[in-house]
């Protein structure tokens, strides 16, 4: 991709290799093995402690693992220092200097970074030139307006577009983000998302992104990543980990769900109460299958669906009621138009049920 800005570091293929990583005896990370394609993005989602920062920190070389190793662009960087990576790495805190004005913060690592000069010898870039490539820089990436201002008077969300233009300007091949949007209101993350993609596209840099808002996750386009007490649960696109998470601890960290335990008889997993699925478990072995509530209909008559439940909670939610039902082959979630009254008998139908064995 051509451009006017010479920061641009592109984009390089970020893969991690049976990571392990243990803090006073506990495991941090257990053998996560994953690949992020060039120039795409991923996010890692899952509860607090559960390994996230953890494996960021260990791509940007701020903590070394006790097995596996990091590869960028092909390259094995475990040993190297962080400065030798090519990764720009933005934290929650931002870390800009608050008495100089956003053109200074990045000039000021612009400055810090030698580069061939037209002899081939390394050399700095004088402060003139640095300023001159961050006012290009942040207007390239839509910031100009904010180049004179001093780093504390922007608001938060104007100080994390310059934190990341600042990882920008280190020539970064990957981009590490640790929750950006954890201190901005809702329409902010929407405007900081469509940035996001906006600076995507026009410098193909690589994105892992750590974040809490499994919605924000979800809706990225990119790779998500579900993590549970350092393990790699499941990986794919946001469809594909929603629709088929494969295990209860991803299904419930992607999005409200429902669990039926059954087991397989004949390649069909039999739920109590009467569902079935196909299933590829040995025979008698023990089923699970996750049921978002969009696929659960009910009604007060057979013509919802032909299982019996009772409603354990109803609540106005905005739009419909989210309702809680009970039933012989498990607990399940689902809205409707109506209200229900708890211990109110029900029926209710299941569609697209899908079933792993769990043994």
């Amino acid at each position: 991709m051509g451009t006017s800005c010479d920061n641009k570091g592109g984009g390089a293929e970020l893969r991690f290799e049976d990571i392990s990583k243990n803090f006073g005896g506990k495991a941090a990370l257990s053998g996560v093995t994953f690949t992020l394609p060039a120039g795409s993005f991923a996010a890692l989602i899952g509860e607090s402690g559960c390994g996230k920062t953890t494996l960021l920190r260990v791509a940007a070389g701020f903590e070394k693992p006790d097995g596996g190793r990091v590869y960028i662009g092909g390259r094995d960087v475990t040993d190297l220092p962080p400065g030798e990576r090519r990764c720009g790495t933005v934290f929650q805190d931002f870390a800009l200097f608050p008495h100089m004005s956003a053109a200074g913060n990045i000039a000021f690592v612009l400055r810090a970074r030698k580069r061939p000069g037209a002899d081939g010898r390394l050399r700095r870039m004088s402060a003139k030139e640095a300023r001159a490539e961050a006012e290009k820089l942040l207007d390239y990436l839509g910031l100009g307006g904010m180049a004179p201002r001093k780093a504390a008077t922007l608001s938060g969300g104007e100080k994390q577009r310059v934190a990341i233009a600042r990882a920008v300007a280190t020539g970064a091949d990957v981009l590490l983000l640790d929750e950006p949007t954890s201190a901005l209101d809702g329409m902010s993350r929407l405007r900081f998302r469509s940035w996001l993609a906006e600076l995507r596209a026009k410098t193909g840099v690589t994105v892992l992104c750590v974040t809490h808002d499994r919605e924000e996750a979800m809706a990225s386009g990119g790779t998500v990543c579900v993590m549970s007490e350092g393990r790699l649960l499941r990986t794919g696109s946001a469809e594909e980990v929603y629709c088929d998470p494969r295990s209860e601890e991803a299904a419930r960290l992607t999005g409200p769900c429902g669990v039926l335990r059954g087991v397989v008889r004949g390649g069909v997993a039999a739920f109590p109460g009467g569902p079935e699925a196909v299933c590829d478990g040995e025979e008698g072995s023990a089923a699970e299958a996750y049921v978002r509530p969009e696929n659960v209909a009910i009604g007060r008559d057979k013509d919802a669906g032909e299982y019996k439940g009772v409603v354990t909670a109803c609540a106005f939610s905005g739009g419909g009621y989210a309702v809680t039902v009970n039933a012989l082959c498990g607990r399940l979630e689902t809205r409707s138009d109506v209200p229900y009254t708890e211990g109110e008998e029900i029926y209710f139908g299941i569609k697209d049920l899908k079933a792993v064995s769990v043994n």
